[in-house]
This record gives C-alpha cells, sequence and structure tokens, in this order.
C-alpha cells in the first residue's frame, strides 16, 4: 500500500533537486584590459568585480546564488498570478458589493412602499366602512 505522506516526501523531493543545482564559483578576475576602458566602462566593471567578490566571499560554493534564484522562481510564480488575479478579484467583489447595495436600497423601499401601500388600504377601508353605516341609518 502506498503511504501519502512518502508520496508527498517523494514529490517535494524531486521539485527541490529539479530546481537546485548548485555550482562552485570561480574566483572573480578584473578584465585584463581594464586601462583601455572608458572611465564609465571601468566603473562598471569595477562594480561587477566587487559584487562578485562579495558573492564569492559570502559563498563560494554557490549556496547563496542558487538561494537567490529559487527565491526568484518562487517570487514570480507567486507574484504574476496576483499582479494578474487580485485586480479582477477586486473589481468583481466591488461591483457585488455595489449590486447587493442597490439591492438593498431597492428591497427597503419596496418594503416601506408596501406598507404604504397597506395603510392606505385599511385606512380607505376603514373610511368606506364609516360612511357605509352611516349611511345605511
Amino acid at each position: 500500500m502506498n503511504d501519502p505522506q512518502r508520496d508527498t516526501c517523494g514529490w517535494h523531493r524531486q521539485l527541490w533537486q529539479r530546481h537546485w543545482k548548485r555550482k562552485p564559483l570561480t574566483s572573480p578576475t578584473v578584465d585584463p584590459d581594464l586601462a583601455q576602458l572608458s572611465g564609465l566602462q571601468r566603473a562598471a566593471e569595477v562594480f561587477r568585480y566587487t559584487l562578485l567578490s562579495l558573492e564569492w566571499w559570502l559563498s563560494p560554493n554557490g549556496t547563496l546564488r542558487e538561494w537567490c534564484k529559487l527565491n526568484g522562481k518562487i517570487w514570480s510564480v507567486l507574484l504574476i498570478p496576483s499582479v494578474l488575479v487580485v485586480p479582477l478579484v477586486t473589481v468583481l467583489l466591488w461591483q457585488i458589493a455595489t449590486w447587493l447595495a442597490f439591492l438593498v436600497t431597492i428591497a427597503g423601499r419596496l418594503i416601506v412602499f408596501t406598507i404604504a401601500a397597506l395603510v392606505a388600504f385599511y385606512v380607505i377601508t376603514i373610511v368606506v366602512a364609516h360612511f357605509r353605516g352611516r349611511f345605511r341609518r
């Protein structure tokens, strides 16, 4: 018999192994043609070298880079549907709330109208009964 707990763990393990592919980083090096680059290109190269050095210093085996990639994938998987679906759901709920408010207003006015019609009917009935009784004698 298949154990559901075991199947769930196997599914998670397969998903983890498919998306977690850590590779060791090589030590960053400065571009050998740094002196021939323009000022902006040199600044970009120094900035690139500084970031790669920091990454290599924090995680030379590539764990940090893979962690950032995995979190980026998870973030995009959660963000894209929420950006596309949440505004639609918000508009839909707003429309439902608006129409329910209209229906409540209409129902309230119908109830008031019905009560006013019944009161008018009873008043007319009493007046007619009163005049009938008065003129029969």
